[in-house]
């Protein structure tokens, strides 16, 4: 496959993940700009501040979609692992970095999962599973789910993955814990009585 068309299908994913759902849903239904209401960020949770639980499934819905297309579009394509790898990193880079929203986007959950789902549903089940377990037993679920994203680069280990899809895995690990680093300072804040 030519270079050219290797980072084509990257910049699609990019630009794939640029779409922002829940922006553009508060946008329509309300006329609202979603970066001036609750936490700021284009995502299904603070997407539900706005609209309900509809907004936020719908939001969720079309973000873990735009993961799946933009990775079902380089397996389709027959794509080499590294440009595999990069299209984890990019579709989540969009999301997080939208270019038309002047680079403020959402946290990224929801479209990496996407992406790793399309690669080896393995991979993404095992990562929500443990996700599952961590919140039941800790009752933290931020801190849960960001412990579940550094491991799921382990994961991918132990099902006998390449490393050029390991070290995007561990780069769109780096993204979303840089996303969440405000939430992350909170859950870690003690709690007082």
């Amino acid at each position: 496959m030519l270079i050219i068309t290797q980072l084509a299908i990257i910049l699609v994913a990019y630009l794939l993940g640029c779409i922002a759902v829940g922006y553009y849903l508060v946008r329509w239904q309300t006329g609202q700009d979603l970066h001036e209401l609750g936490s700021g960020a284009t995502g299904g949770r603070n997407t539900g501040r706005v609209l309900g639980r509809s907004g936020a499934v719908i939001t969720g819905i079309g973000d873990v979609l735009k993961g799946v297309i933009a990775m079902a579009i380089a397996l389709w394509s027959n794509s080499e692992l590294w440009v595999l790898g990069f299209v984890m990193v990019a579709v989540l880079a969009g999301h997080v970095w939208p270019v038309q929203l002047k680079f403020k986007g959402g946290k990224g959950l929801s479209a990496a999962f996407g992406a790793v789902l399309m690669y080896d549903y393995r991979i993404a089940l095992l990562t929500a599973l443990a996700a599952g377990v961590f919140s039941l037993t800790s009752r933290r679920i931020t801190l849960s789910l960001m412990l579940c994203v550094v491991c799921s680069p382990l994961i991918a280990f132990f099902l006998g993955e390449s490393w050029e899809i390991i070290v995007g895995l561990i780069a769109s690990a780096a993204i979303i814990i840089f996303a969440h680093r405000d939430n992350i300072k909170q859950a870690l804040k003690p709690k007082t009585s």
